[in-house]
Parts: structure tokens; sequence; C-alpha cells
């Protein structure tokens, strides 16, 4: 790994060029309710076990990417805003990147809640909220978000009687909807969907139910970090315009855009980095002497120094930043 340290001059030059986006390496995890179709999508093979998590964009500790390729290829993500903090990440000073990942559900997930900033501190970590881009979803396909009382006795006796389901909201979905799940909100993803998670750093999850898998359950904790009174309001995208940026999350820690692109579109650096990930068809991405073929389910990271790009095809971007 090179640091900065060791090559000062090169760092110097460097804090005035343009940083080229970065391809990450996925970091896959292995899952008992996981899909065949990133397996599909990537052409995984069978020794890489059931991949239900595919970790595009992340910083976080034990899951940073590395880089894919160019000058920095190996090099873990983390060390490099380290190392190079206003190249990649502009005035953001977290040290830490929106997260960006797929799930891929064969079955459903377990019923989970995140804690958010306040009792994530406490633990040593930070709020978990997070937002689904809907790609593909079977038949029938549904997400849980949300319970139906706000009787807390009520839920507790249902968690520890392992009879959650009743109290449990749930959601039908298909291609091109978008749910935000705040920190607090009961939740899980349902079988036959593949979804692009967008979040904010936090790691810590507490499984409330879990269908009789037999996985440790978090009672304790997730009600402590539960606010039933959430509520989830799924909404769809359909193809717009194209060229039109729609807005489709805003967080007060993350926001995410939907980009329809028919042809040529050219997104401007705000001095701050971005995530597009293609949801939809392929597209290349130009930037100044660089060039990026995005394809199905591709991520770049852009750093706030790279300045303008230019997206070239026929595709759906999610644009994924800081708020």
């Amino acid at each position: 790994m090179r640091k900065a340290d060791r090559y000062g001059e090169e760092a110097e030059i460097l804090e005035k060029s343009r940083w080229e986006p970065l391809r990450l390496c996925p970091v896959y995890r292995e899952s008992v309710w996981a899909g065949e179709r990133l397996r599909r999508i990537r052409k995984l093979k069978e020794k890489e076990g059931k991949i239900g998590i595919s970790r595009e964009v992340c910083a976080y500790r034990g899951s940073e990417n590395t880089v894919a390729s160019g000058e920095y290829a190996g090099e873990s993500i983390a060390e490099l805003i380290r190392c190079y903090s206003k190249e990649l990440m502009g005035e953001d000073n977290s040290g830490q990147l929106v997260r960006v990942a797929y799930i891929d559900a064969g079955e459903d997930l377990s019923v989970q809640v995140h804690p958010d900033e306040e009792m994530a501190c406490e633990k040593g970590d930070a709020e978990k909220s997070e937002a689904w881009y809907i790609l593909e979803a079977g038949e029938g396909a549904q997400i849980t978000a949300g319970v139906n009382t706000q009787d807390m006795k009520v839920l507790q006796k249902a968690a520890e009687n392992g009879a959650m389901e009743p109290f449990l909201v749930r959601h039908s979905v298909q291609a091109g909807d978008v749910a935000l799940i705040p920190a607090g909100m009961v939740h899980a993803c349902g079988k036959g969907i593949l979804a692009l998670e967008v979040g904010s750093f936090g790691g810590i999850t507490y499984r409330l139910y879990d269908y009789g898998r037999g996985r440790k359950l978090d009672l304790c904790e997730a009600f402590q970090a539960m606010k039933p009174e959430l509520c989830c309001d799924v909404k769809h995208f359909q193809l717009k315009k194209p060229n039109e940026v729609q807005p489709a999350i805003r967080h007060p820690l993350f926001s995410v855009d939907i980009i329809d692109i028919a042809d040529n579109f050219a997104i401007s650096s705000d001095e701050c980095y971005y995530i597009l990930t293609c949801v939809e068809g392929k597209c290349t991405v130009l930037a100044e002497g660089h060039k990026e073929v995005l394809g199905y389910t591709e991520t770049l990271l852009v750093p706030a120094s790279c300045g303008q790009v230019v997206v070239q095809g026929e595709c759906r971007l999610l644009k994924s930043y800081r708020t």
C-alpha cells in the first residue's frame, strides 16, 4: 500500500490535479437467504457460495472496497480517504462514504431494525438509515416496512413468541420502486427481489424475527432502537423525459437522484464526491481523458476533484451522494 508520506512531492502535485472516476472491487457476502440474480449478472462461479450481498461502495471497517483498476489498483478506499481526503471527499471530512450495496433476496430476509445516531454512538458506531431501489422483483414481491401498532407490549410479546407476522406492514413492489428505511423502522427485504441499498455510515443491525431459522435474535436492543410510529411510502419512478433528473431520496445523511439518459448527459462537479450506479441499460462515462464503460448493476465512485463527467448511452443511473 502506497502511503502519502512516502511520496510527498507526488502527493502535492495530486492535490492540484483532477482525479478519475474510481471503479471498486465488490465485496461479496454469503447469506442463507441469497438468490441467483447476482450470480447470473456477475457470472460468479459456484465456489463463490450463496451471494446475497454485494458491497459496491463501502469504507466501513472490515468491509472496505479496494480499487479495481488504474493508478491505485489494489488499494483500500478507506486508506485513500485517509491520505487524500480533499481530492476524494471535497469538504466532507467524515472519513466515510455513503454506502451502496446490492441485496439479492431468494428468500425473505430477517425482520430487523437499525439504531439512530444517539443509540449507535453509545455503541461506538453511527446511524444506519437506508433506502432501497428495486431493480428486479418477482411476481408478488413485497418488502416489510413498519408495524401496524405502536403498542410496544403487544409487539414485545409477539416477538418473544415468534409471532410477529400479523403486526408487520407489507408493501408490494416492482422494478423502479424506491423506499426509504430510516433508523428505527422495522423492515425486511422480501424474497424474489434484487435491490440496490443506499445508506448512511453505520453497521449495526438488530434481528427481531427470523421465520424460525434458528439464528440469534437481538430483542432487547431491537426494542430499544425501534420507532413503531415510522411509516414507509413506496414511490414508483417511471421512465421520464430523457436527461431529466428526478429527486428520489432526501435524507439528512444521504440523497439519491434518478437520471434517465437517452444520449449525452453532463454531470457537473459540486466539489463533493458522488456515486453513479447503472440500474438499467449501459453507458460510457467520460471524464477528461478517461473513459469507463458502465454496464447493468455496475458502479463508479466519482471523486470530488474529478470535474465534469459526460454520460453517453441509453440507461438509468442512480446518483447517490452526501446530503
